[in-house]
């Protein structure tokens, strides 16, 4: 018995067998994404700052939450040390689990923490597009179109730092 499969059928098929691509676990849904999608947060100064594209430099976005954020430095600092002024670096809190009535008592304690720029992911929203992991740094390198380049994520790696450096070279 032999079964014929309609233009509709097999373009069913197709769709579901290509979406599934992107359901299957283990794999990043960031490579899903072709293009970054704009955003804006707030930062511990309560102000508002926006990453868009394109860019005129490509992008590091660069996730942590509590726990995370011990990885951060190895990642940020040599990121920034050999591409100050080349690249866009972008600190991400991801703070879904603080209660609102927290929210100031943590935003004074990144305030004191740090001398840069922190935006503030209230909600999660921003983590989740970018599939976050509680309690893991995650560097996103995102090029002047807003595709991402690559992702990395956990504690700094000499070769892991390596690669992530290679790819922004490639596309300054």
């Amino acid at each position: 018995m032999t079964t014929e499969l309609s233009g509709r059928s097999l373009f069913l098929i197709l769709f579901f067998a290509a979406y599934g691509l992107f359901l299957v676990p283990g794999l990043d849904p960031v490579f899903g994404q072709t293009k970054v999608e704009n955003f804006g947060l707030k930062d511990q100064n309560d102000q508002y700052l926006e990453v868009n594209f394109p860019s005129d430099r490509v992008v590091v976005l660069v996730f942590g939450d509590r726990k995370g954020a011990g990885q951060i430095d190895g990642w940020s600092k040599p990121i920034y040390k050999d591409f100050e002024g080349k690249v866009y670096v972008f600190g991400i809190a991801s703070l879904s689990g603080v209660p609102s009535y927290a929210r100031g008592l943590v935003r004074r304690l990144i305030k004191r923490q740090t001398s840069f720029p922190v935006l503030l992911d209230w909600g999660g929203t921003i983590s989740k597009r970018f599939s976050y992991q509680k309690d893991k740094a995650l560097v996103v390198v995102v090029g002047k179109d807003g595709t991402v380049l690559t992702t990395r994520s956990g504690a700094a790696s000499a070769s892991e730092l390596e690669k992530v450096s290679a790819e922004i070279k490639r596309n300054l």
